[in-house]
């Protein structure tokens, strides 16, 4: 499970931002705000084993009930795996990509 490189974290005047590079900027144009919980999952992508360990994660800093916590996890993961802003996600190897945009 990763990021992809396509996509760069900044943390820019208090606000957590993933900003497009490269051929992402054809498919996104602008930047993607997060909120404290999205950039917090997005942080620990990188290190974690699986998304699970997220959910655990989240509720240990936020101190939120497994089902809510699962949800935010596995929904938000989802969507950034659809949008391919998020690689090798081995819980969601049968969910559809969303199609590239038509040029």
């Amino acid at each position: 499970m990763k990021t992809s490189e396509l996509y760069i974290f900044r943390d820019i005047a208090g606000d957590s931002l993933l900003v497009p590079v490269g051929e992402a900027t054809q498919r996104l144009n602008g930047m993607i705000h997060l909120d404290d919980t999205a950039a917090f999952i997005w942080n620990h992508i990188n290190t974690a084993k699986n998304l699970d360990e997220i959910v655990e994660k989240i509720q240990e800093e936020y101190e939120v009930d497994a089902e809510t916590a699962h949800q935010d996890v596995y929904g938000f993961c989802q969507e950034l795996y659809k949008r391919e802003m998020i690689l090798d996600v081995p819980e969601f190897k049968d969910v559809e990509l969303y199609p590239a945009p038509q040029k």
